[in-house]
């Protein structure tokens, strides 16, 4: 009787892909695996991390447009790009000057009953206040600043219900982006915050989004539970009222090996980029379907993981010679070929990913001293590496270095790219450290070698400002990522960025940032390379999306449903 009232469901057709599913039903517990959150609740102290709690509760003004069709834009990315955004608490925005930037809230958003907010109407006053208070303009200045925080503000007022107008004193280009997208700018409740005087604590958090955050404890689980008077309809389906299901679960899993075994016996729904439980590798999402060959496969593409930071603040990564002898040490195609069965991206990539737009330059455009230097050369990474003055030793060793991984990294790699350095004299000594070890090492530049990252598939405004931002009060991303010293050449470039008033002028600015921190080799570039989400057959009117907004993993969850019939026809 199950496997008949499984089969006789209605069908729909999906607007995005023209597949055939299962018609939208209500009801049910989505389940997923997470190992990451944040240390609190509150953006301003803690960050975009915050996003694996507050994700689906808060909201931001725009998310990706869920009724896109896929093969215009498939949100298996990094990076949403602006063009590609829809009104979420926002109905309509617009930039009548370079320094202006006016927003349109929907009405009729309401609050989540709960106090203090009981549900009453949001207005531009909570906008408004929202972002004065992640920009620094309120007598409070947050601890975690990003994009927003960096600009030269003049103001942010409402002039009336529904409208937030956003003045600068002076142009920048990435205003926009930056007021749209930026990762912690969800709208939080400002009688909450007054209250308490910060929004650390989980029990106090109020949102607009389909979900309610009702429970969290650490390292064990989160649930999400369904707002019923939610704002949003499926932009595929436009009648249905989100969200889907009853509840989001999501139970602490710091192993894959447990995460895996929770797939095979039903126990989770999917593993997903949120909470970071992508797989890495494809032979285990190969051994996955051996057991469970009806699980439905993603791939996603972050960035540039495997990669190798050189601490340049003292030998012997000081001398560009040595660092360039560990780029060419490594075959990058054989890698590529029997690490990542040449799923990984052939050639180098520099810190603007492929899908960052018109300021990534493709390998093959590259100078040509340029594609040498990043080209196998094992003859001469050892040539390189006797002018600068270490020669092999008796035992054959030129130097030993210490390499801090970090754990949430794939090891595979780096043991293998450790490999390789032996064999040209260098030995890497690996120590595995958690985030919260590995953090302040690397600030600190205790280390010889450390996990780094590139390749970033971002907004190009917003990803420059992250490597040469010198705002007073947070880190350095120009010393924390390129090496630890800044380099005048990247500062001089990065203030002719912020000045550039043509976004053409920008590019190219950008573009030559990009070239030349590739030609002092602050970091041995390894693959981009897939991840892998994994989802039960009886989750419905997924394709492999990773996010609609960066944070935005959870309005993604608030889109799919669960054919329990399904799932109990499959013994689960």
């Amino acid at each position: 009787e199950e496997a008949a009232a499984a089969a006789d469901k209605p069908m729909v057709t999906d607007p995005t892909t023209g597949k055939m599913v299962t018609a939208p039903e209500y009801g049910g517990t989505f389940t997923y695996a997470y190992r990451l959150f944040a240390e609190n609740t509150d953006p301003s102290i803690a960050g975009g991390w915050v996003g694996f709690q507050l994700s689906g509760v808060n909201e931001q003004l725009v998310q990706g447009d869920w009724g896109l069709p896929r093969e215009e834009f498939g949100f298996t990315g990094n990076y949403v790009p602006t063009s590609f955004f829809r009104g979420n608490l926002a109905e309509s925005w617009e930039q009548p000057d370079n320094r202006t930037f006016i927003v349109k809230i929907k009405p009729d958003i309401h609050w989540h009953d709960k106090a203090p907010m009981n549900g009453r109407e949001l207005t531009a006053d909570d906008v408004a206040w929202a972002y004065s208070r992640h920009s620094g303009l309120l007598d409070w200045k947050p601890e975690y600043t990003e994009a927003l925080f960096g600009l030269p503000w003049e103001s942010i007022e409402p002039t009336d219900k529904y409208t937030v107008v956003f003045k600068l004193t002076e142009p920048r280009l990435g205003m926009v982006r930056a007021i749209l997208a930026e990762n912690t700018a969800f709208v939080l409740p400002r009688e909450v915050i007054e209250q308490h005087g910060d929004y650390t604590d989980w029990r106090n958090v109020v949102g607009t989004g389909p979900f309610m955050l009702t429970e969290h404890v650490e390292e064990v689980s989160m649930t999400r539970t369904r707002n019923p008077n939610y704002h949003g309809f499926d932009e595929k389906y436009p009648e249905n009222r989100l969200p889907y299901v009853d509840e989001v679960k999501a139970l602490f899993m710091a192993e894959e090996a447990t995460r895996l075994a929770a797939m095979r016996t039903g126990q989770i729904d999917i593993l997903h980029r949120f909470g970071a439980t992508t797989i890495n590798k494809v032979e285990v999402v190969n051994r996955l379907l051996g057991t469970n060959p009806d699980i439905q496969v993603g791939t996603y593409f972050q960035r540039a993981l495997q990669v190798s930071g050189l601490n340049i603040r003292k030998p012997p990564f000081d001398d560009i010679r040595v660092r360039r002898a560990m780029q060419m040490a490594l075959d990058r195609d054989a890698i590529n070929d029997s690490y990542y069965s040449g799923f990984a991206q052939r050639n180098p990539s520099g810190y603007f990913g492929d899908a960052s737009g018109p300021v990534y330059t493709p390998f093959d455009e590259w100078p040509k001293e340029l594609q040498d230097a990043y080209s196998y050369n094992p003859e001469k990474a050892e040539q390189l590496l006797d002018e600068a003055g270490y020669p092999r030793g008796a035992d054959g060793v030129r130097f030993e270095v210490s390499y801090d991984h970090r754990d949430l990294i794939d090891l595979g790699y780096v043991e293998i790219a450790a490999g390789y350095w032996k064999e040209i004299g260098v030995e890497v000594k690996i120590s595995i450290h958690d985030t919260g070890s590995w953090v302040p090492r690397r600030i600190d530049g205790l280390y010889d070698m450390t996990t780094g990252d590139q390749a970033w598939d971002q907004d190009f405004s917003k990803l420059f400002g992250w490597y040469g931002s010198l705002v007073e009060g947070r880190e350095n991303h120009l010393v924390e990522y390129l090496g630890g010293v800044p380099d005048p050449t990247l500062i001089r470039l990065y203030h002719a960025f912020n000045a550039a008033t043509e976004e053409s002028e920008q590019i190219r600015i950008a573009k030559e940032f990009d070239l030349y921190a590739l030609s002092q080799h602050f970091q041995v570039f390894g693959f981009k390379a897939p991840k892998y989400q994994v989802a039960q057959p009886w989750v419905k009117g997924w394709n492999g999306e990773s996010f609609l907004q960066d944070q935005g993993d959870v309005q993604v969850f608030a889109r799919l449903w669960l054919d329990r019939d399904l799932k109990a026809e499959m013994g689960f």
